[in-house]
């Protein structure tokens, strides 16, 4: 870790955070009809040297917890006394969503795809404005984690525009087992890419909605602990430390829709992959027993996605496959993962 001058005085939420200081602050929510204001709780780890001001946030989507597992588990790791440069951590951005056990917000309007926000916009225009203003607007560098949405399950993967050199660095460093292309930046924080003056951006997804997923928080918590280590905000890497492992990039993905209705039954488990044409799962009729019909891959590639629920509609979307550009290499890949995802802690 290269030693970086001293820190100055952060200004954030119209409070003073001090070089060495670790504060947990309330970042107002817009107003609501009720005659109390909701806070949005912020946790500052302000190293006594400079260096990068990370920013990791989740349940953008009140929905989402492994996000909040995994930024608990972060603040509570001995690693952070070391810290060089800021920590700005939200476990939980959307309170009302999680109060409410919504994805949504007061308005039901998506925070997710809402920002850079409005000063006078609807609700959560203005939550997103306000989360600009008090927030972003002080990161150098963005890790936004989500995961599913109802009744889907995603394998770990980072999604970021990988164009853009840095933030691609980053979603190596982080070494989830999927590594995906988003030229649009349209997905969570990724607007940040957008622009004359980019901060490299992640979005971390994995598990399912309402559903905490040891695996996914494991692999969260271990792909930030890579990336702070990464940009110098902790130590060195320790000798005999398990190297990080090499991420398959995604090229394209699609969901796989089923003909018919019915119970379906899956030959095929997430991070397991396909070849065109291999069944991936069979629909029953839940009142006969004969079966209806089969979903074969259109492609050739990694299920990154599944739908969970046992009951399907014709044309429901029920696996999504990934496209990658070295298939021969998925076996040894997912080896490895596994491997990484049961080695010793490095986390210390």
């Amino acid at each position: 870790m290269v030693n970086m001058g001293k820190n100055t005085p952060l200004n954030i939420c119209n409070t003073v955070v001090q070089p060495g200081e670790n504060l947990t602050l309330g970042l107002p929510t817009p107003e609501m009809y009720g005659c109390v204001r909701m806070h949005v709780p912020v946790h500052i780890f302000h190293g006594r040297r400079e260096g990068p001001v990370l920013l990791v946030c989740s349940a953008l989507h009140g929905d989402e917890v492994n996000g909040i597992s995994i930024i608990h588990k972060l603040l509570n790791l001995r690693l952070l006394k070391g810290l060089q440069g800021t920590l700005i951590a939200i476990p939980v951005v959307n309170v009302f969503g999680l109060l409410s056990q919504s994805r949504y917000l007061p308005d039901r309007r998506d925070l997710n795809g809402s920002f850079p926000g409005a000063e006078s916009g609807n609700y959560t225009e203005r939550m997103a404005h306000t989360l600009t203003k008090e927030i972003i607007a002080h990161a150098t560098h963005i890790i936004d984690i989500h995961s599913g949405e109802p009744g889907v399950k995603k394998l770990s993967q980072v999604e970021t525009l990988l164009s853009d050199e840095k933030a691609h660095e980053m979603a190596r460093m982080f070494g989830a087992p999927i590594m995906l292309d988003n030229p649009e930046c349209d997905t969570g924080m990724l607007w940040n890419l957008q622009g004359e003056n980019p901060k490299p951006t992640l979005v971390f997804n994995g598990g399912g909605a309402n559903q905490l997923d040891e695996m996914t928080v494991k692999t969260g918590l271990k792909g930030i602990v890579r990336v702070m280590k990464g940009l110098g905000m902790l130590g060195f890497r320790k000798e005999g430390e398990r190297k990080t492992p090499e991420p398959m990039r995604v090229e394209s993905k699609a969901w796989l829709k089923t003909p018919k209705s019915g119970l379906c039954h899956f030959h095929k488990r997430i991070g397991g992959f396909v070849k065109k044409g291999e069944v991936v799962a069979e629909i029953y009729d839940p009142f006969g027993p004969a079966a209806q019909s089969v979903v074969t891959a259109d492609r050739e590639g990694v299920i990154i996605a599944k739908y969970e629920m046992p009951l399907v509609t014709e044309g429901d979307g029920i696996v999504a496959v990934g496209t990658v550009s070295q298939a021969h290499l998925v076996s040894s890949a997912s080896k490895a993962w596994e491997e990484d995802s049961q080695g010793a802690s490095e986390l210390e």
